[in-house]
């Protein structure tokens, strides 16, 4: 929600959604006349219940405003992919209503419906239909009421932008603000289930796609004007009256024992409060953020740079984790889940009687989110009742989590959601609330709590390493007889907080165990596709876009390019003789379309002098979701640099709400992801967490992003459901610069990141 930048904490007076309401004009909330930035700060207060609406309440949805504005509640929250904007065109198609008068209300708890956690190219796809069907039921229960208005049957009214009109009497009309005329619309609506499952007014009116006037549209981002003019307010920017600041002293070690503090000389600093201790859990507390950051130096902020010498805090020595160098090792060591992916015909039997065997290893580092603003939260814990301003994806969860670690009840717990500036997947955003929550605790008093970069960079959740063995075998004609595709995936999706562990309180989440997160789709006799998956492995892991697919597809779509190009057939041509999925086929094809792509083995026909270039082509299935990409890469012989000089993306996540919002969501996953297969790698020794910055964990520069990248929209039509594009096209990006290096240069690069002096080494090894 675009807001100023001041969100005072101006009292703690008692006003819950529901009363607030009661004095309101309009459906809801008319906030028109009342300051949302006051009503959000004043929600939560001493003792009031601050319960989520009820789904079942077409309040709980939509607001029409006696100005003939409407406001759109939804649990989902943008992460900067566009969301805000599509959620609204398909409010504002069902209800028939001007988009650019709707506003967007997000992710605050006591506002909004929860939808589930806004993460997995999920939020269109599923809260989509949601608000759908919410909006068709607003415009239905509008139209009855101006038939009442009019004395006539519904069926001879329509509803269009805004206004009522009586059919063949245009002048005959009433806007949506006029008939609601200072009442509160408290309509019962069917709804069943929760989350992503919830189904809302199933048998509302909806519109025939055909006819469609918004959705489909390129409508200009929301978001967007307030970013650029610098307006914007994102979570590190909200300001609370009475607000203190935190910092949290981290260990040395990530899993250090808390031996002693020595708090002399810290009533010196101007500001200073009070240090927080809990556990291994260790924070400072000041007036000003400078006196926080001065007192958590003294201490000692021990992921920084400059090391634990000088520390006033003391841990104890722990060096539990694996040598960088033997992660791998570690990987196929760790016990855990078994799990067939594909299993078809015999592999082993099929081997002995191959013409050609191939084998390969891929291997995949650890990586973080490398969110550009470090996360932040503000928590103001009262013994009634605790209020959260943050940035977190899952606004529900994180209060049911925070009234499980605070023993208070959901509904005095207010979490009120601001955009936080980069998520990914899941960052730091979760873990620095319980920091703010303790410090909060502590003192009595809102405390913010902004991360440092060190902090960011050690201690966010990261994506697993992840090893793959592969196996294929040919017969004398060149037809795959055996394909074996075997990963070991530590857990993406661990959900403990790290605040919560260092206080040694009750555990909240848990560790789950790696996901194959891979859809195997292709035809051969004789298949085995299996995960073996684990929990932890080291350092705390987590959901990183596209989770454990983007390293999955790397290795499924690099290997078979080798099958390819050892049956001296082309990648496109081998790809397709081997698939029955209809839209995989479409997506390749088009792809291949839209590249002018000439068909020919790898590796391209010798190239001289210092530059070579070369292509690469690869697809997936995420969730539903098809996508090819073909990538055009020059290899500078010298250096064993790769610069990606042109992207071809063919894409079908079916019916596109906002065209120009989802050409922005994957050129961002293609840049990302190209960083990903180019630069990033977490280091670490024994104790901790070693990449602490820019310079030690490098990142793709404006310079390196690629001179053109082009998409086509496969299945972009109104008969189709919508899917989703937040993640989908960063899966194959590793693969086909693989493939294109090797057409280029005629060598294979199975471990990521593509670094130039991985590349020398790689092409110094095979001449």
């Amino acid at each position: 929600m675009n807001t100023q930048p001041q969100d005072l904490h101006a009292s703690k007076s008692s006003l819950s959604r529901r009363n607030f309401l009661k004095g309101s004009a309009g459906l809801v909330v008319a906030f028109t006349i009342v300051d949302p930035r006051m009503a959000f700060a004043a929600a939560g207060g001493d003792g009031v219940s601050v319960a989520s609406p009820a789904s079942s309440k077409l309040s709980a949805w939509l607001a029409i405003n006696p100005d003939n504005t409407a406001t759109l509640f939804t649990g989902k929250v943008e992460t900067g992919t566009g969301v805000e904007t599509a959620l609204a065109q398909i409010a504002a198609e069902e209800l028939e209503f001007p988009v650019d008068r709707l506003e967007v209300v997000m992710g605050t708890t006591s506002k909004t419906v929860d939808q589930g956690p806004t993460y997995g190219s999920m939020s269109v796809r599923y809260a989509g239909p949601q608000i759908r069907n919410a909006a068709a039921a607003a415009r239905q229960a509008l139209l009855d009421m101006a038939a009442e208005h009019f004395k006539l049957p519904a069926q001879q009214l329509v509803a269009r932008e805004g206004t009522v009109s009586v059919i063949g009497a245009p002048a005959n009309t009433i806007s949506f603000g006029e008939l609601v005329a200072g009442k509160q619309l408290d309509i019962d609506i069917e709804a069943s289930g929760t989350g992503f499952g919830l189904q809302v007014a199933p048998k509302a009116p909806v519109k025939d796609p055909s006819t469609y006037a918004v959705i489909g549209q390129s409508v200009r981002r929301k978001d967007i004007p307030g970013k650029v003019t610098g307006q914007f307010t994102y979570i590190q920017d909200v300001k609370i009256d009475g607000m203190l600041h935190g910092r949290v002293v981290r260990p040395y070690g990530v899993g250090a024992e808390l031996v002693s503090v020595d708090e002399s000389g810290l009533k010196d600093i101007p500001g200073f409060v009070q240090v927080v201790r809990r556990g291994n859990f260790l924070g400072v507390v000041a007036e000003t953020e400078w006196a926080a950051i001065q007192a958590a130096e003294k201490l000692g902020s021990t992921l920084h740079p400059e090391g634990p010498q000088s520390a006033q805090a003391k841990w104890g020595e722990w060096t539990g984790l694996p040598q960088q160098d033997e992660i791998w090792d570690t990987l196929r060591k760790t016990t855990g889940t078994n799990e067939s992916v594909a299993a078809k015909g015999s592999v082993d039997m099929a081997l002995p009687f191959a013409a050609k065997t191939i084998q390969a290893t891929y291997q995949t580092p650890f990586q973080m989110h490398g969110s550009i603003g470090p996360s932040c939260a503000i928590a103001d814990v009262r013994p009634d009742g605790a209020t959260f301003w943050a940035g977190t994806q899952m606004p529900h969860q994180m209060r049911a989590d925070m009234a499980k670690m605070l023993g208070l009840p959901e509904d005095r717990i207010e979490v009120i959601w601001h955009e936080a500036s980069g998520a990914y997947g899941r960052n730091g955003l979760e873990h620095v609330i319980p920091d703010a929550a303790l410090l909060s605790q502590a003192v009595g008093q809102p405390v913010r709590v902004q991360w440092m970069r060190w902090d960011e960079h050690g201690w966010e959740p990261k994506g697993p390493p992840i090893v793959q063995d592969l196996t294929g075998a040919l017969d004398e004609n060149g037809n795959v007889v055996a394909w074996r595709h075997h990963m070991w995936v530590p857990t993406t999706g661990d959900t403990r907080l790290v605040a919560v562990e260092l206080a040694g309180l009750p555990e909240i989440g848990g560790e789950g165990t790696g996901n194959a997160s891979i859809t195997y789709a292709y035809n051969f006799d004789n298949a085995d596709v299996a995960c073996h998956g684990m929990g932890r492995v080291g350092l705390l892991t987590a959901w990183l876009r596209s989770p454990a697919q983007f390293e999955t597809t790397y290795a499924m779509e690099a290997f078979i390019d080798e099958l390819a190009a050892e049956a001296k057939q082309d990648p496109l041509t081998f790809r397709l003789k081997y698939l029955n999925d209809q839209r995989a086929i479409d997506v390749l094809r088009a792809a291949a379309e839209a590249y002018g792509w000439e068909s020919r083995p790898s590796p391209a026909p010798q190239q001289d002098g210092k530059m070579a270039t070369g292509r690469g082509i690869a697809w997936v299935n995420r969730d539903d979701v098809r996508v090819a990409t073909i990538a055009e890469v020059t290899v500078d012989r010298e250096s064993g640099e790769i610069r990606v000089k042109r992207v071809v993306v063919a894409h079908d996540c079916g019916l596109v709400v906002n065209p120009d919002g989802l050409r922005n969501q994957i050129e961002g996953n293609i840049i990302q992801s190209i960083s990903r297969t180019l630069h990033e790698e977490v280091r670490f020794d024994t104790s901790r967490v070693t990449s602490l910055d820019w310079e030690g964990y490098p990142i793709l520069r404006f310079e390196e992003i690629p001179d053109q990248i082009d998409m086509v929209f496969v299945n972009n039509r109104p008969e189709y459901p919508s899917y989703g594009g937040g993640e989908p096209s960063t899966c194959p990006t590793a693969a086909v610069i693989s493939n294109a290096v090797y057409d280029a240069v005629g060598v294979r690069l199975r471990q990521t990141p593509f670094r130039p002096e991985r590349v020398k080494a790689a092409m110094s090894q095979t001449g």
